[in-house]
């Protein structure tokens, strides 16, 4: 996927109104913006607004990614997108008020390996209430958390083998808090027929006949 599929992307992202923001670091550097480009705005107030893209470069030991996203005042929001060096995605993930918020996505080589949500925590106050299920007596109860945490895990979390894109593991979390976990087992193909070949010579599954065999008494 080169610059211009991407670009082309981003515009048409735009237009739907489904990209994201995001933020700037200090090894970061945005693409230079062309004249009749609409991206990497800011306003008079020097704050983001709209589509960025940004292309960091492999540095100290870290790979080359890329991601783009929409800003809103100075802080990510919706969707972004991240893609490795070969433009394979990295992570699809939701924003609110420049908090991670709503459900994210996680690959490895472009294959999907991780589907979970986030809660993020309004940053305009300094705490947020959040309602969580009380594990035992199944009643809701309301909880006061400091909004300086940012975000947290809170709901389902699935777990997928990247090679096969079979479920591997389910997480529940409530803020934070791991309240439920399940592994799942396959048995691969391979297993599978070294099952059915144990199965196969079995004595009473084998076609020819066993060879006879002679009783002899002893006496003890």
């Amino acid at each position: 996927m080169g610059w211009n599929s991407i670009k082309y992307l981003l515009l048409l992202a735009t237009l739907s109104g489904c990209l994201v923001a995001l933020g700037q670091t200090k090894k970061t550097k945005p693409v230079k913006k062309e004249p009749e480009d609409s991206l990497n705005r800011t306003d008079e107030r020097k704050q983001k607004q709209g589509t960025w893209f940004y292309r960091h470069e492999a540095l100290r030991g870290e790979p080359a990614y890329s991601e783009f996203g929409n800003y809103k005042d100075d802080r990510k929001t919706g969707r972004w997108i991240k893609l490795d060096g070969e433009n394979r995605l990295v992570s699809i993930e939701n924003f609110s008020r420049g908090v991670l918020n709503g459900e994210s996505q996680y690959y490895e080589e472009g294959k999907l390996t991780c589907i979970g949500t986030y809660r993020g925590l309004n940053p305009d106050n300094k705490v947020d209430s959040i309602w969580v299920t009380d594990p035992l007596s199944d009643q809701e109860v309301m909880v006061v958390v400091p909004s300086e945490r940012g975000t947290m895990k809170h709901g389902l979390w699935r777990y997928y083998d990247a090679r096969t894109g079979q479920l591997t593991r389910e997480e529940e979390y409530q803020v934070d808090d791991l309240i439920f976990k399940k592994d799942f087992q396959y048995v691969t193909h391979t297993d599978s027929l070294r099952l059915k070949q144990r199965i196969d010579n079995m004595p009473h599954n084998r076609k020819t006949k066993s060879p006879e065999r002679k009783v002899k008494s002893n006496i003890y």
